[in-house]
């Protein structure tokens, strides 16, 4: 494993989610309910920018054509994206935010 520190606990609040790239890997970081989770951020209809998008409860919506996806699970919901992306593993280190980008 190879985990990887991308940001502070207080950086993203309850509800809310960032961005990141590490390496050449989009990837969204989101908190629910106090709980982090981290999905791959690209759309895989048409490469819309996830973090752009909304987030409903555990659900993002793609701002480009409405796909919804699983942040907890990656999958998706609705279309037009028929394919998930990516899920990473998370974990948390005193104040810090770590993922797996093996």
């Amino acid at each position: 494993m190879s985990f990887v520190e991308i940001a502070k606990n207080d950086e993203i609040p309850t509800g809310q989610m960032k961005g990141i790239k590490i390496n050449d890997k989009n990837i969204l970081v989101t908190n629910i309910a106090g709980k982090y989770y981290a999905i791959g951020a690209k759309c895989t209809h048409a490469g819309g920018d996830l973090s752009k998008g909304k987030m409903d409860g555990s659900i993002v919506i793609c701002p480009r054509h409405k796909s919804k996806f699983d942040i907890i699970t990656g999958k998706s919901i609705s279309g037009p994206a028929k394919q998930g992306v990516p899920v990473y593993q998370v974990k948390i280190q005193e104040n810090s935010i770590l993922i797996d980008i093996a």
